[in-house]
C-alpha cells in the first residue's frame, strides 16, 4: 500500500455577522473542498497547510493551533491517503485562484457550505472543525 500525506486549512471570516469559508473547485474532477496540497521534503504540516492555501487561494491566514483534524481516504486502489486540516482565520478576503489546478475558489455562507462540499470526508472535517470552534453552522 502507498501512501500520501496531505495538509491543507478550514479558512474562514466574519462577514456582516455571518461566517464564510473558502471553498476551492479542482480543475480535474471539478469537486469543491478546502485547499490542500502534499507535504514536501523538510515541510511541517502547518508550513503545507500555509504553502497550499497562499498558492491555491492567494490568502494570508492565520492557522488556529488548537483546530486540527484528520482525515483518510483511499483515491485508487492501493494507495491510502491521510490530510490534515488546520482551521485558519483569514487576514485577507481577495482571493486569486491558481490558473494551474483551481477551476474556482469562492467565499460560501456557513449555512451553505455542507451542500456545496463534494464528499463526506470533507463534510465531516467541516462538521468537527465548527464545533470545536463554537461556529454556527
Amino acid at each position: 500500500m502507498t501512501k500520501e500525506k496531505s495538509c491543507g486549512a478550514v479558512i474562514f471570516r466574519k462577514h456582516q455577522n455571518k461566517y464564510q469559508f473558502v471553498l476551492v473547485q479542482q480543475k480535474y474532477g471539478l469537486h469543491f473542498g478546502f485547499p490542500k496540497g502534499h507535504v514536501e521534503l523538510n515541510e511541517s504540516e502547518k508550513m503545507t497547510a500555509y504553502r497550499e492555501v497562499k498558492e491555491e487561494t492567494g490568502l494570508e491566514v492565520e492557522i488556529l493551533d488548537d483546530f486540527k483534524e484528520k482525515t483518510r481516504y483511499y483515491p485508487k486502489p492501493g494507495v491510502v491517503k491521510d490530510v490534515v486540516y488546520f482551521l485558519a482565520r483569514a487576514d485577507s478576503i481577495k482571493i486569486q485562484k491558481q490558473e494551474e489546478e483551481i477551476a474556482d475558489a469562492v467565499w460560501v455562507d456557513a449555512s451553505k457550505v455542507l451542500s456545496k462540499l463534494t464528499f463526506k470526508t470533507d463534510r465531516k472535517v467541516f462538521k468537527l472543525l465548527s464545533k470545536k470552534a463554537n461556529i454556527i453552522i
